[in-house]
């Protein structure tokens, strides 16, 4: 029970954290650059080439097929509203997305975002880094110290309309899979 309410206790922090305006303050996230190196060492980089939107699938696609190709925990996907309320995702900016992440036991997150408009893009990046920086803050490596490997593997990537952040331990295969999904033709 005590568990349960820690987990409610840093959700709640993590969703209001992640939808605060920046107000000319210092954001705690790391900025992505083109392969940037975060405080923790993880990469946070630009995936090169041009994508064509009649190349490219959209993340919907993308995920059916991680999820076919990996045994994954129960993961939550969340709706328009609950991408704006958890994490500052306006979904009309949106092309297509899947956010999905995992219970209090497991820390797993697959978000594939792909934006109308590329100017949107560095926005949903800054998002996507604040919420890998809430999960892998001590506190929450602590309270998931069986998941600590697999949050510090994390890794927050962009390339043309799309960002990603990925949480699994099967993140470079799932990786593989969601780049050639953005290159598919």
């Amino acid at each position: 029970m005590k568990k349960k309410i820690i987990c409610i206790i840093l959700t709640a922090t993590l969703a209001l954290s992640a939808c605060t305006k920046d107000n000319g303050g210092s954001d705690p996230a790391p900025q992505p650059t083109a392969a940037s190196t975060t405080d923790n060492g993880n990469q946070s980089s630009e995936v090169s080439g041009t994508v064509t939107a009649a190349q490219a699938k959209l993340p919907k696609d993308i995920y059916a097929q991680i999820s076919s190709s990996f045994s994954l925990p129960e993961l939550y996907q969340g709706d328009d509203d609950w991408i704006l309320n958890n994490y500052g995702l306006d979904a009309s900016k949106l092309e297509d997305y899947v956010c999905a992440e995992g219970d209090e036991l497991h820390a797993d997150r697959i978000f594939i975002i792909k934006t109308k408009d590329s100017a949107d893009v560095a926005d949903v990046v800054s998002k996507l880094n604040a919420v890998y920086g809430q999960l892998s803050s001590p506190e929450m490596l602590d309270y998931m110290p069986e998941q600590a490997d697999t949050i510090k593997a994390g890794r927050v990537v962009s390339s043309g309309n799309y960002a990603y952040l990925l949480i699994s331990p099967d993140a470079d295969g799932i990786e593989a899979i969601i780049k050639e999904g953005i290159a598919a033709n």
